[in-house]
């Protein structure tokens, strides 16, 4: 047994055919274990064995920091190559926030999030989405939480999911026929707004609505760090005048509702329709965006609607719009050109 002792530790190591095997623990007896069950794996051809993965104290116990820092301590130190594994695993923590608690961070709605700022704001591949999704496997097992389904990217994918009109129907029909009308009528807002379902739809405050608008960002602080106001539809504002007759003695139409409310609720909501399966809450947001491309709006006014800071991401919706370059060849043929409208 090539059993050493590493700071309070114990590291077993052994290299077979060239490739070397290496994991620390912290007890003697663990790290021996390891390595017999890890050498009858090898010369029996099966998975190899995982090990007991632990979380480390500190006073950051409980957070996503926490449970990156005990995978580089505990996993990543001990592997070679890993280098580009850790920063990996560390601009997730970054984008999520070291702070946030392992349990929100880790949740299946901010990884599907997650994927989708890799996809329309960095424009990375299918393959690179994998790894990072491998890292984040990682970090779910440190900050021992429940494993969501891992988006998993087939190559080459990059689409974006959003909702049809008739999936939009039997989400509402659902959720009134369950009696959760405060959560039907934010699920109608979202859709028609876009709002980031928690940091605008649930955080929005009364006084962000006027003669049937919407401000984002008066009150909040938005992804963008920018405020932008939007008119609302006649079935958004019935939504709101819905909560101001019930709830107009809160700070705001759905402050009473939380995020855990909303993702087990979407949880169940998924069991009842399967074709929702591949939705989260955030979806919604990107049906809205979605339907206005597909009926015509350009990606320029899509993108001061949406509050994205970047037009790259807007872009992400283009191949909704296969016919918008008609316009164009119109233009060059001679012939008549768009209309122009003033937007107000």
């Amino acid at each position: 047994m090539a059993i050493t002792q590493r700071g309070s530790g114990f590291q077993a190591e052994f290299v077979i055919k060239g490739t070397r095997y290496r994991k620390q623990f912290d007890k003697h007896d663990l790290a021996e274990k390891w390595e017999l069950e890890t050498r009858t794996a090898l010369k029996l051809g099966k998975p190899l064995p995982e090990g007991p993965e632990e979380q480390i104290g500190g006073s950051d116990a409980g957070t996503i920091g926490n449970a990156l820092r005990a995978a580089k301590e505990k996993r990543w130190a001990y592997q070679r190559g890993s280098t580009r594994t850790v920063l990996n695993a560390e601009k997730f923590v970054e984008w999520v926030g070291a702070k946030t608690l392992a349990k929100a961070a880790l949740h299946e709605d901010k990884i599907h999030e997650f994927v989708r700022h890799l996809k329309t704001e960095r424009k990375v591949s299918g393959a690179t989405i994998n790894r990072y999704l491998s890292c984040i496997s990682v970090l779910i097992k440190f900050a021992r939480v429940e494993r969501p389904d891992l988006p998993y990217q087939e190559k080459g994918a990059n689409r974006l999911r959003f909702f049809t009109e008739e999936e939009v129907e039997m989400v509402i029909q659902t959720l009134t026929l369950w009696g959760k009308l405060a959560e039907r009528d934010l699920f109608i807002f979202l859709i028609d707004t876009g709002a980031r379902p928690y940091s605008e739809g649930t955080s929005a405050r009364w006084s962000q609505f006027r003669d049937r608008t919407v401000t984002f960002g008066e009150l909040q602080l938005t992804k963008t760090g920018k405020a932008r106001t939007i008119p609302l539809t006649t079935r958004a504002l019935e939504a709101v005048a819905r909560r101001k007759a019930l709830k107009g003695n809160q700070e705001g139409p759905w402050t009473d509702v939380t995020e855990w409310q909303m993702i087990e609720l979407w949880r169940s909501v998924r069991e009842h329709l399967p074709q929702l399966a591949d939705t989260v809450v955030y979806t919604c947001r990107h049906t809205c965006a979605s339907w206005q491309v597909q009926r015509g709006v350009d990606l320029l006014r899509v993108k001061e609607w949406m509050g994205h800071n970047a037009y790259q991401t807007t872009l992400g919706y283009a191949h909704l719009a296969p016919k918008h370059l008609m316009d164009n060849l119109a233009v060059l043929e001679g012939g008549a050109g768009p209309a122009l409208r003033v937007v107000k």
